[in-house]
């Protein structure tokens, strides 16, 4: 443990003298002592204690120790840290024996590991020292050593009353110490014993507040610091305007993977170490929680009222017990009845999905569930089908029934867990037919000529049939609930005789579907870095559950491990956990637009064929 100055170099420690001598006492002592270093004769005595360290009874040492006798500050410091019997002999008899009792206790808790009853032994002595220094007894002896001695000057009675006043801060200086560096290597036992150990000391003074502050002052301090940095290096990157929605999404999911993957692990390591309900851990959780709700506000101006929501009540969880839960209680409010019309009309879309299909096979919308009186809309799926039966549920979305089998879409919601199994039911059964489709025709697809999706068409004549129907398109129009919607139609077509190709039409069609190629080729280069540097957390995570799982094992079978490595471990785990989840969500923009710009890419090659178009 750390030994202070004031017992390391203790004056009358080092000149052999009692806390009794007088100033005639030190310089005699200085004089043998100066002989003895000369003749290489100094001696251990049975005053020096070994937990304090060596004493440096050198020339400079003893130099040091006789100017420190001259300053009456220092000097009643050294008196007060150093026994008023030196020596065993004869020590029951003197009347100071209490306080020379309740010295060699503290002197004694230096020796041995830092551990449970190292700390409960710092305990007891320090009360022990308390209750000797509070004894007025004591002082007035203090005062009469000090004026007999003939030390000059004298020490003022305030120094010596504020010597008093520090007394037992002075002499637990060691134990906050360890507690500091206990922290600073995240030892958490030893940081909550401590810290426990002076809260039971809180009647000594108000040096225990100040003492346990100076513990988790320096981490704290540190986080305060980390959370004020993300605000500032994403607050102004948000664009504060309705139509800036796409690229404030960017920037809020980038603010909020930062605090996922930097200041949420440090909260916790934080208050991990601290004991429950410690001012300096309260504070570390409002601080973050503050900035979870500062993010929370950001998400507003991305149009996820939902998001920002659910993040507002994260963290008035987080900063329960504080004052700043008050704020985010308010933020809370004013979020709420967005965040509930955003659950009602889903989130706002730029397109219109594709509609429309032949002899059954193509995209509709089928359902009709969670009426809104207000907006007058509905919840609906939009499904693609074949011969009239949906097969794969494409998504789900809130419309407003128009006439005439047209539809004003308001907003994009999830689908419901039914449709996803409806989903995942319906895609294996179609890689499992593929399969079987390959496994049973080798002969025939080696010979028969594949089509796949061209780079080129052309608008050629092909054979016109009396049952060419046309494709309408989806088209986009404004509305007022919410900021902006779409509408499109839904006719199938009938068996009538349609026209020979339109050549403008097709040549319309083919602009549009390399429009959307290029753009779909756009968005695969962007999500491209992504997925790999998804991979690579994947191949970080993999050895990491792999020696995670071992030490489970291990503890599962009565083996001991190293609880701290595991819980490192475990936090490195999370930490990759969070990061690949923030990246994912980052791009969830890119991946719907990517399904969108597939589906619609389907639908116009549907039309293209169905108006006598080409593949090459």
């Amino acid at each position: 443990m750390f030994v202070p100055d004031r017992f390391k170099t203790n004056a009358f420690c080092v000149l052999q003298l009692s806390a009794e001598a007088t100033l005639s006492d030190v310089h005699r002592a200085a004089g043998d002592l100066r002989r003895a270093a000369l003749l290489d004769a100094t001696t251990v005595t049975e005053a020096d204690v070994p937990a304090l360290g060596d004493v440096p009874r050198s020339e400079a040492g003893i130099r040091a120790a006789v100017g420190r006798i001259e300053n009456p500050e220092l000097r009643i410091s050294d008196r007060l840290f150093w026994f008023d019997a030196v020596g065993v002999a004869g020590f029951e008899g003197l009347p100071l024996k209490k306080h020379d009792l309740a010295l060699r206790a503290i002197f004694s808790a230096f020796s041995g590991d830092l551990d449970e009853e190292c700390v409960w032994k710092w305990a007891r002595a320090l009360r022990a020292w308390h209750q000797i220094v509070s004894d007025d007894d004591y002082w007035t002896r203090v005062c009469e050593l000090e004026m007999k001695g003939g030390f000059e000057p004298a020490a003022f009675p305030s120094e010596i009353e504020e010597l008093r006043s520090k007394a037992v801060e002075l002499a637990a200086e060691p134990l906050v110490i360890a507690g500091r560096e206990a922290l600073a290597r995240d030892d958490a036992k030893v940081v909550r014993l401590v810290l426990f150990a002076l809260e039971q000391m809180s009647d000594t003074g108000d040096w225990v507040a100040s003492a346990q502050q100076e513990i988790a002052a320096a981490p704290i301090e540190s986080f305060k610091k980390q959370c004020r940095d993300v605000r500032e290096d994403f607050e102004s990157k948000i664009i504060r305007q309705s139509d800036a929605c796409k690229q404030n999404k960017t920037v809020c999911a980038a603010e909020l993977a930062r605090f996922r993957t930097d200041v949420e692990p440090e909260l916790n390591r934080i208050t991990r170490l601290l004991p429950p309900g410690y001012e300096g851990g309260q504070e570390a959780r409002e601080e973050a929680a503050l900035l979870l709700s500062a993010i929370a506000s950001d998400f507003t101006w991305a149009d996820e009222f939902i998001e920002s929501e659910k993040l507002q009540e994260e963290a008035l969880k987080l900063a329960q017990n504080t004052l700043g839960a008050i704020r985010i209680q308010a933020a809370l409010e004013r979020i709420r009845s967005s965040a509930q019309q955003q659950r009602v009309l889903g989130k706002p879309i730029s397109s219109a999905p594709a509609l429309g299909s032949i002899n059954g096979i193509g995209c509709t919308l089928y359902g009709h569930s969670d009426y809104d009186r207000e907006s007058n809309s509905y919840a609906t799926t939009h499904y693609f089908t074949f011969f009239f039966l949906p097969i794969l549920p494409l998504g789900r979305y809130r419309v407003i029934n128009v006439g005439a089998r047209r539809y004003q879409f308001l907003g994009k919601i999830p689908l419901r867990n039914g449709d996803r199994w409806h989903l995942g039911v319906s895609l294996s059964a179609i890689a499992i037919a593929i399969v079987m489709m390959f496994a049973n025709s080798d002969s025939t697809s080696a010979s028969s000529p594949s089509i796949t999706s061209p780079s080129s068409y052309s608008a050629g004549a092909s054979s016109p049939s009396s049952d060419s129907p046309s494709m309408p398109a989806a088209t986009a129009s404004t509305a007022s609930v919410p900021s902006y919607s779409a509408t499109s139609s839904d006719t199938p077509s009938s068996g009538s005789s349609g026209p020979d190709p339109n050549d403008g039409e097709l040549r319309s069609l083919r602009e549009r579907i390399e429009a959307g190629r290029s753009q779909m080729t756009e968005i695969e280069n962007r999500l491209k870095p992504v997925m790999d540097e998804v991979s690579s957390i994947e191949e970080q995570i993999k050895p990491l559950k792999s020696e995670i799982d071992s030490l489970k094992r291990e503890r599962t079978e009565g083996i001991d491990i190293d609880t701290d490595h595991y819980n490192s471990l475990v936090d490195d785990y999370n930490s990759l956990l969070r990061r690949k989840k923030a990246l994912l969500e980052a791009n969830d923009t890119d991946v719907n637009k990517y399904e969108s710009l597939r589906n619609d890419d389907e639908s116009m090659m549907a039309q293209w064929k169905a108006l006598g178009g080409k593949v090459e």
